[in-house]
């Protein structure tokens, strides 16, 4: 007995010899075990790795704070340890690192192996930058004998 003084119960048997309840049923199934599989595949946006790049980038959270009109540069700190913002401070976040770093993937949790980008200083290293100069100029110098 319920609650409310009624004693109701729902024959189930009903449904299991009605073809078209079945057919629902199986549509409702397929359509949840879509759901489950694309949920699965989903990947959120990395902010932290957006703000690391930002930061790399000479911008400060109390800057980013600024651009995104959000409360103040503890609440950019929060997302950088981990915390979720808001969707559309998270995607403002987005814009301004699209804007910044020039790229139009943003990275993805959980692909830091399987997708690497470039952005600032960090072609340095390639042939033709800066460290391989100033190896041939240290090349050149002859060491002294006998001191140090």
């Amino acid at each position: 007995m319920s609650n409310l003084g009624f004693d109701l119960t729902v024959d189930s048997s009903v449904f299991k010899d009605s073809p078209r309840a079945r057919a629902r049923f199986f549509d409702a199934n397929k359509k949840a075990k879509r759901f489950i599989k694309a949920r699965n595949n989903y990947k959120a946006p990395d902010f932290g790795r957006m703000l690391l790049d930002l930061r790399n980038l000479n911008f400060s959270h109390e800057k980013i704070a600024m651009l995104l009109k959000v409360s103040g540069s503890t609440t950019v700190s929060a997302w950088a340890t981990g915390t979720r913002p808001f969707f559309e401070n998270g995607e403002q976040l987005i814009m301004l690192w699209q804007d910044q770093t020039g790229i139009d993937r943003f990275p993805r949790e959980g692909e830091q192996l399987t997708y690497r980008y470039k952005i600032g200083q960090l072609d340095i290293f390639e042939d033709g930058g800066l460290c391989d100069q100033v190896i041939s100029e240290l090349d050149g110098v002859t060491t002294r004998d006998g001191e140090g």
